[in-house]
């Protein structure tokens, strides 16, 4: 009878201190801004691969204005599930500048169904089941937090354009050189200015005038061919 008290209390202080556990949670505070009021919260961040996995799993409970904010990135289309979670929850899933582009109110518990958002995804917030309803939030509330405030985390990394080569300078004609010439190899003036002279009835030809080219017919530019829509990733 005592080996079995002793494994009762036991388990009642391993249950006290799990739930300390939890409500000892070091929080940071997340404030949703609807349309009529500013909506705060305190949230625990899950940040590490552990954290993101773990979640509010295997929970008992969660204080009321408490949450969690799941830290995406980069940024991604991204999948939520219920997977031993014992507490209905209301998810907020954050685009790169915080705004809320979808919603999935009361999930229900232990579901193992997964609530996709195909477009990028910046962060997560899960609340109590209810939050969403009780305080009128929205598609396009915007969401402020520390994570979201570090502009640094808001761009998805990619390849760097490849840079254009620009085209080689011809080098420039060889200038011919001047010869040295003497003196005495220059013509008379005098015989120059008889070649050059000409009777006062002559006349110079006139050179006709190029015949005037046939204007070009205007070319049609085609109308650009509408954007075809890109589908979200496959998950």
């Amino acid at each position: 009878m005592f080996k079995y008290f002793r494994l009762l209390l036991l388990a009642l202080v391993l249950a006290s201190c799990s739930q300390e556990t939890e409500q000892n949670n070091a929080t940071t505070p997340l404030i949703v801004k609807t349309s009529t009021d500013d909506v705060r919260f305190n949230v625990e961040t899950a940040t590490t691969p552990d954290q993101l996995k773990l979640g509010l799993m295997n929970r008992n409970s969660l204080a009321f204005n408490s949450g969690m904010i799941f830290n995406i990135y980069p940024v991604r289309p991204t999948a939520m599930w219920m997977k031993n979670t014992k507490i209905p929850l209301d998810m907020l899933f954050l685009g790169p500048d915080g705004t809320i582009i979808m919603i999935k109110e009361n999930a229900q518990p232990m579901s193992e169904e997964l609530i996709i958002c195909r477009d990028p995804v910046r962060a997560v917030v899960e609340l109590n089941a209810g939050q969403v309803k009780r305080h009128g939030i929205k598609v396009g509330d915007k969401v402020s937090h520390s994570i979201l405030n570090n502009m640094l985390d808001t761009t998805v990394t990619g390849p760097e354009p490849e840079p254009q080569k620009l085209p080689e300078a011809k080098p420039a004609a060889a200038q011919p050189k001047t010869a040295d010439v003497k003196a005495a190899d220059l013509p008379d003036p005098g015989a120059l200015d008889s070649a050059s002279s000409e009777p006062e009835n002559h006349q110079k030809a006139q050179p006709e005038a190029p015949a005037a080219k046939p204007a070009a017919a205007p070319v049609k530019v085609p109308a650009p061919a509408p954007k075809i829509p890109v589908p979200a990733p496959a998950m």
